[in-house]
């Protein structure tokens, strides 16, 4: 039987959603991080504030979201995102760090890779790189911690007051 359009709409929006349902789970694991969607503003799905007592630090990322219908290992998600990740410069310039979240819906697996990864430099200055090829992870309470931690991190290292 073949496949409709409003079939694959109905599909495109489900993994869609799903993904987004996935992510705001994993995102809430964590007290300290406040998120709102930004889809309609930037083509990125949620901002995500990185959050003190409840008072905004100044620390964000922005994360784009991705999903499939059947389980995949970390090297078939990286075949699955290597189209997203190398046309992720067309989106427009950004000035903060921005992570790809892949949510399989079979088993409700997540992956990460970063498309502008925060780093410090050997001399010790921030640097967002941009990726041209995924390298997934498990999305897991630990890969949050990491994702966290590495964005706090680079923005302690901007010069003066740049994170609030």
């Amino acid at each position: 039987m073949a496949k409709t359009s409003d079939d694959l709409r109905f599909k495109e929006w489900f993994l869609a959603e799903r993904a987004r349902n996935l992510a705001a789970v994993v995102l809430t694991r964590r007290s300290d991080l406040d998120f709102k969607d930004v889809k309609e503003d930037t083509g990125l799905d949620y901002l995500v504030h990185i959050v003190h007592d409840h008072r905004p630090t100044g620390k964000s990322f922005v994360i784009l979201l991705r999903g499939a219908m059947s389980p995949v290992t970390e090297g078939h998600a990286n075949k699955v995102l290597r189209p997203t990740v190398a046309s992720f410069g067309g989106l427009g310039p950004f000035y903060y760090p921005v992570c790809l979240f892949f949510f399989t819906m079979r088993d409700d697996q997540g992956y990460y890779t970063w498309l502008l990864e925060p780093v410090i430099t050997e001399q010790g200055s921030p640097k967002l790189i941009r990726r041209t090829d995924p390298d997934c992870r498990k999305l897991d309470d630990d890969a949050l911690d990491h994702i966290v931690s590495t964005v706090s991190a680079w923005y302690d290292a901007l010069p003066g007051d740049a994170a609030g």
